[in-house]
Parts: C-alpha cells; structure tokens; sequence
C-alpha cells in the first residue's frame, strides 16, 4: 500500500460495466511528511468517497481490486482503501 493524495478525478462518459458504479480519482505517491516522490501519478478506483487533495491510502493490486470490488473482472489495479485523517510519525526516523 502506498500513501497518496488525490490530485484529480476523471470524468468519462463510456467506460467498462465493471467500472460504471464506480468514481475514478487521479492520486500521486507522498512520503510520510506529506511531499510528493518521484513515482508517477495513478489511476485509482474510489471506494471511500475520497475528495480533491485528500490524504489517502492506495492499493497497487489487482488481487485486492479483486477482492474489494467482488468481482474478478474489473480492469484496474489501483484502488483508494482509506482516507487518512493523521498522520503521527516518530521524528527520529527521518
């Protein structure tokens, strides 16, 4: 799992069946101080009614988009697990 941020969302007027329910988010890797890494931006699956600049949790699987979404058919493999509310890190770790 990884944390991240929701930068955008996506509209899109046909998509897969297995997607029409649900909301596609554009999310980008953080690190644990909150500042963006050099990992490329994704395209996850929202499933916890997540919202623009959020701090959020993202599964990089297709397993767990499988289990989650109960369906072993959905083309995806990113997906939004949980929205974080805080954040406590010890300082020594840095």
């Amino acid at each position: 799992m990884k944390l991240c941020k929701v930068i955008g969302t996506v509209v899109a007027t046909q998509k897969n069946e297995h997607l029409r329910p649900a909301k596609l988010l554009i999310v980008r890797p953080i690190d644990l101080r909150g500042n963006f890494t050099k990992e490329t931006e994704l395209l996850a699956i929202d499933t916890v009614d997540a919202g623009l600049n959020d701090m959020v949790i993202v599964a990089q699987e297709g397993d767990v988009v499988v289990q989650v979404m109960n369906s072993k058919v959905v083309p995806a493999n990113a997906i939004i697990m949980g929205v974080v509310d805080g954040l406590d890190v010890d300082p020594s770790s840095f």
